[in-house]
């Protein structure tokens, strides 16, 4: 990783009723660069498309 890359924070969440109780956190993941976090959105949309993420800037 070179330096000054930006890092994201990714939490993503379901409506579905398993993911109720968890105020429909499903997971959270730490230290994504821009390409890694365009991955997830793309592997998301694709095999759960009924999560939603929020993607954070780090620092």
């Amino acid at each position: 990783m070179s330096n000054g890359e930006k890092l994201f924070t990714v939490h993503a969440f379901s409506n579905l009723p398993e993911y109720v109780p968890s105020s429909g956190g499903v997971y959270i993941i730490t230290d994504l660069t821009q390409d890694q976090v365009e991955a997830l959105k793309a592997r998301e949309a694709e095999e759960n498309p009924d999560r939603w993420l929020r993607v954070e800037e780090q620092g």
